[in-house]
């Protein structure tokens, strides 16, 4: 991770409605901050990380709660180290888990194909959920601020579910145009 200073968001939600602070906290962790305490989260500043703190600042104040973003933070190295262990950890678990998606859609291609089941509705949610799972790729690594560029792993399943969805639509079309 490039020595960036740091945004700290720190604010307070009325504790009713509970969906309130459900939403702050799950906004929290789609950008990919880490708590310090709570009701104190940390991200490297960056543009794009405080635009995204900003937002979810304007949101709490929406909700009548409090907030208030400090930039340029510099923390103590061993606290750097803490912050940064905890985002590795995190996104390696979503590494992981895109990972075996990506495996389990290469495994439903194989049976759809193994079966012979070359429908057009078929085609049409392999494409969809090929498209989420890229997508939900990106939203990692966009909030992967230790690794930064990715997972190459991935990059190759990705590929080669990529390259399956292309030999099954290939397969359908002859199937298609077989008398």
């Amino acid at each position: 991770m490039r020595q960036h200073p740091w945004l700290l968001l720190i604010y307070s939600v009325p504790a009713q409605p509970s969906r309130k602070r459900a939403f702050v906290w799950r906004e929290v962790k789609r950008v990919g901050a880490v708590y310090l305490r709570d009701g104190v989260c940390v991200l490297p500043q960056t543009a794009g990380t405080e635009v995204a703190l900003t937002a979810i600042a304007q949101r709490i104040l929406e909700f009548e709660g409090r907030a208030t973003i400090v930039r340029d933070a510099r923390l103590e190295a061993g606290q750097v180290s803490e912050i940064r262990t905890q985002m590795q950890a995190a996104r390696a678990a979503e590494y992981t888990a895109v990972s075996q998606d990506a495996e389990a859609f290469l495994e439903h291609i194989r049976r759809e194909t193994d079966h012979r089941d070359f429908s057009f509705a078929e085609l049409q949610e392999l494409e969809a959920d090929l498209q989420k799972l890229q997508r939900w790729y990106e939203q990692v690594r966009s909030r992967d601020y230790v690794n930064e560029g990715g997972d190459a792993s991935i990059d190759d399943a990705l590929r080669l579910c990529e390259e399956a969805l292309s030999q099954f639509t290939e397969s359908a079309a002859r199937e298609e145009n077989t008398p």
